[in-house]
């Protein structure tokens, strides 16, 4: 893939994962919720799809979905805040599938995915969604009479089609070059946190790190609550000032909308207005405790901000009382549509408490929208394609209950203490072979 240098700002997506899972060499292991990967085996990733293997599946799916899916392209990666330099910077294509139109008598959800492009199974599991809804039947009628669902299955097409030495290796980060001097800004501003200067990810061998060269941003901090927010159109000393400050240039607050991949969701977003948005990661690894030693299969969260102040404006962002407990329901609904007695669905964990308003989750929720985020475990480099079947279901079993509830109104009966009451997060492990 021809890798694209922009001529001008554009930040990243850090997922809600706050680092880039590495490949394990473990010995081999009889416990809970394997395989793992052992010693020096193959981390095979053959299977998953590249951009123009995605194009070619959803394009398909439009044709045999006898008029329940619309295709479009919603915008395009590498799009610095100043424009295209020439046509061939323009990137790769962003695509939104549509499941019914942006009605506002039928309840409406968003699901975004890949927005680490080191982060597969969630494109793969959005296209067995898409799948899903495509065919016939009662249950799929009686949901897109009453529920209209957006997804979009790559929002870093160019983090997931990325090659280093000749080889494909997805990586964490979009790819943009942050130049202030095209926007206005003096050349020595510093850059967004969520900055990768050098284009770096972690080596898969955990001995250090592959600089491919490429510097881009970690789309999933360059969301603000602020959902008009442009950098360009903003007194840039102030933005200067902002940017220069270690005690303002932080997660603690939104992000600058330099990248093209953030814009183009957000304006998805704003159009569609939807109810619940739902965003898939991968989280790498967990335990549910030092005395259960059962792997973490995925993780769930309702909250992800705080109350946040604009900087820039001084406006005020809360989360809803309702949004939030709707929030809650669609979670809950979610964890216990993987509770089957003993299996590995079973070990659901509570995310992290976290204030991301930089996030997409954390600014959309901020916008008076019900979140859930996925958090699946491992990553492309831990588990190959280890475990995909499984961590697919772990994507597509909760929206399918979700799409349910939404559409026979089921979902706000869900008690939303079944949310309060999911264990939170503990005993983080970035090594499987820690697990005896």
């Amino acid at each position: 893939m021809k890798k694209k240098f922009s001529n001008a700002i554009l930040p990243t997506a850090l997922a809600l994962t706050l680092g880039v899972s590495s490949v394990a060499f473990a010995t081999p292991q009889s416990s809970p919720n394997g395989p793992y990967i052992e010693d020096n085996q193959n981390i095979s990733l053959s299977s998953y799809m590249s951009n123009e293997e995605l194009a070619k599946k959803l394009q398909n799916l439009e044709r045999s979905a006898n008029g329940k899916m619309k295709l479009e392209i919603a915008g395009y990666s590498n799009l610095s805040p100043d424009g295209y330099q020439t046509e061939a910077e323009k990137g790769e294509p962003i695509y939104l599938a549509k499941f019914g139109d942006n009605d506002p008598n039928k309840k409406r959800i968003l699901i975004t995915a890949q927005i680490h492009g080191n982060e597969q199974i969630g494109a793969e599991a959005a296209i067995d969604i898409m799948q899903k809804l495509s065919s016939n039947g009662k249950e799929i009628k009686e949901i897109l009479d009453n529920v209209s669902i957006w997804i979009m299955p790559r929002i870093n097409p160019e983090g997931a089609d990325n090659k280093y030495e000749g080889r494909w290796y997805p990586t964490r980060y979009t790819h943009q070059t942050w130049l202030p001097e095209n926007i206005g800004l003096p050349t020595n501003t510093v850059a967004p946190w969520y900055y990768n200067k050098d284009g770096s990810e972690r080596a898969q061998n955990n001995e250090g790190r592959v600089v491919y060269g490429i510097p881009g941003y970690d789309q999933n901090r360059d969301y603000n609550p602020n959902l008009d927010f442009r950098v360009e159109n903003q007194e840039l000393d102030k933005v200067a000032t902002f940017l220069n400050s270690r005690t303002t240039n932080n997660s603690r607050y939104g992000g600058f909308y330099v990248t093209a991949e953030a814009r183009t969701v957000t304006r998805v977003f704003q159009e569609f207005q939807p109810d619940v948005y739902v965003d898939v990661h991968h989280r790498g690894f967990n335990t549910v405790s030092d005395e259960d030693n059962r792997s973490v299969p995925v993780q769930f969260a309702a909250v992800v901000a705080e109350p946040y102040t604009d900087p820039f404006t001084g406006k005020q962002y809360e989360v809803d009382e309702d949004v939030l407990t709707l929030a809650k329901q669609v979670n809950a609904l979610s964890a216990l549509s993987l509770q089957k007695g003993n299996s590995h669905f079973g070990a659901v964990q509570k995310y992290p408490n976290v204030n991301l308003p930089g996030t997409a989750l954390g600014a959309f929720a901020l916008n008076d929208s019900s979140i859930m985020l996925i958090e699946i475990k491992g990553q492309s480099q831990t588990l190959g394609q280890k475990q995909s079947g499984m961590l697919k279901e772990t994507v597509t079993q909760p929206l399918m209950a979700v799409f349910k509830g939404l559409a026979d109104g089921s979902i706000y009966e869900v008690d939303t203490t079944v949310y309060d009451r999911i264990p939170e997060s503990s005993n983080p492990i970035s090594d499987p072979t820690s697990r005896n």
